[in-house]
């Protein structure tokens, strides 16, 4: 039983989707590996973009983390010392 021509068209664009889906998620998702590898760059470059889309400036945001961390340090310190002074 052959299916329909409407079946057919249908069919044809589920398959274009995925296939293109599959092609996005492959260049630019896909965890290679920590080594450089061919779409490294392109990966790099989309995420940029998808930065800057969203509004999130990277320098800031090491800033933050970096501020954090310290903050996170000197706390364990603090606390180091405060135990080194009961004893």
């Amino acid at each position: 039983m052959p299916i329909s021509e409407k079946a057919q068209r249908a069919w044809k664009a589920g398959t274009a989707v995925v296939t293109a889906w599959t092609a996005w998620y492959g260049l630019f998702h896909i965890d290679y590996g920590p080594h450089e590898h061919v779409f490294s760059e392109l990966q790099r470059w989309y995420r940029r973009k998808i930065d800057d889309m969203l509004g999130i400036n990277l320098n800031t945001a090491r800033q933050i983390e970096n501020s954090k961390q310290q903050s996170t340090n000197g706390a364990v310190g603090s606390q180091l010392q405060s135990e080194d002074e009961n004893r």
